[in-house]
């Protein structure tokens, strides 16, 4: 599917239908999805060669930074379905030129249907190719950033649930919460922001690779802007470490605090048993076929009964002395 946005901010979207030729004063080509013969369309107009997906999923920088005949080619990581509860990212070709940008992709990430949404509704819309490819980067970039924020915001939740003191406990001990359920959400938080982690370093290599190569044909205001993104990309880079050491430790604390848990259920049980064995030594003795001291008296039993409870309470006693129950 081809959409074009003109230098007039003219929207022809996917089910419009499409001027043939390309019109001359085309400023973005998007192919979302792209049939054969609409990408060898796209390569006559454009009079160079589109990257094929397979080219596109090539991790060798030289294969994802390079120019031809006066257009950069850019391919980076991109996150997509953010809002899904199964994020994942998407390889996206940029291909920049003085007159044009054409983005090659396979998958739908929000910043695209949002421009297409400001061209709608006539919002101020960028007539360069540059422009719109600040424009798509920064929205990129943006939902990175909440994408992150909202990582903190879980993170900060998972520390107060694990790390919450019960007031309602009279030893103070730690509010109940679902450790299981804590491992999982550290997982899939690990999980995304190595992913969002992976599309910043690769855009963090286009902006600069864009930047070395544009000057001579990019707008002097349009640089102070892609370096203000470059920074922007940055500290989310940064960020995203500090995240990922306050996962590591939030892990290790949960993972401790199971094995705390585990280690009073053992002692539980071990306590217990220490308790029986007195009861359970003299019942066995007394069990045996032999003749035994006051066995003929008749208080024989309730002295063996009396035996056998006092040896239950007196363990009983001590542990609670020692603050071991």
């Amino acid at each position: 599917m081809i959409r074009l946005i003109t230098e007039h901010a003219q929207l022809i979207d996917w089910t419009d239908e499409k001027p043939h030729p390309l019109p001359e004063n085309l400023v973005f080509l998007d192919l979302l999805n792209p049939s054969r013969s609409e990408e060898v369309e796209a390569e006559q107009w454009l009079e160079y060669t589109l990257p094929t997906r397979e080219e596109m999923q090539e991790i060798e920088e030289s294969s994802r930074l390079y120019s031809e005949k006066g257009a950069l080619y850019m391919t980076a990581w991109v996150p997509v379905g953010l809002e899904t509860p199964e994020p994942d990212t998407s390889a996206i070709t940029f291909v920049v030129s003085p007159d044009t940008l054409t983005t090659v992709r396979y998958s739908d990430p929000l910043a695209f249907r949002v421009l297409a949404d400001q061209v709608r509704r006539q919002c101020s819309t960028p007539v360069s190719s540059d422009a719109v490819f600040l424009l798509l980067v920064e929205m990129i970039v943006a939902r990175i950033a909440d994408t992150l924020q909202n990582i903190e915001t879980d993170l900060r939740g998972v520390s107060r649930d694990i790390f919450a003191v019960d007031p309602n406990r009279a030893d103070g001990g730690k509010a109940n919460c679902d450790l299981n359920e804590v491992i999982k959400l550290l997982g899939r938080r690990n999980a995304l922001v190595a992913n969002l982690r992976e599309c910043l370093v690769s855009i963090a290599r286009m902006l600069q690779y864009f930047l070395n190569n544009a000057a001579p044909w990019m707008k002097g205001e349009l640089a102070a802007q892609f370096r203000s993104v470059a920074r922007d990309v940055k500290s989310l880079d940064d960020y995203t470490n500090q995240q990922t050491q306050e996962m590591a430790f939030l892990l290790d604390s949960t993972l401790g605090l199971i094995s705390i848990q585990q280690n009073q259920i053992i002692k539980i049980f071990t306590v217990a048993s220490v308790l029986f064995m007195p009861p359970t030594l003299i019942a066995s003795i007394y069990g045996m076929n032999v003749k035994l001291p006051v066995a003929e008296s008749p208080l024989a039993f309730l002295l063996v009964m009396v035996t056998v409870v006092m040896s239950a309470i007196l363990p009983v006693w001590y542990f609670k002395k020692k603050k071991l129950l």
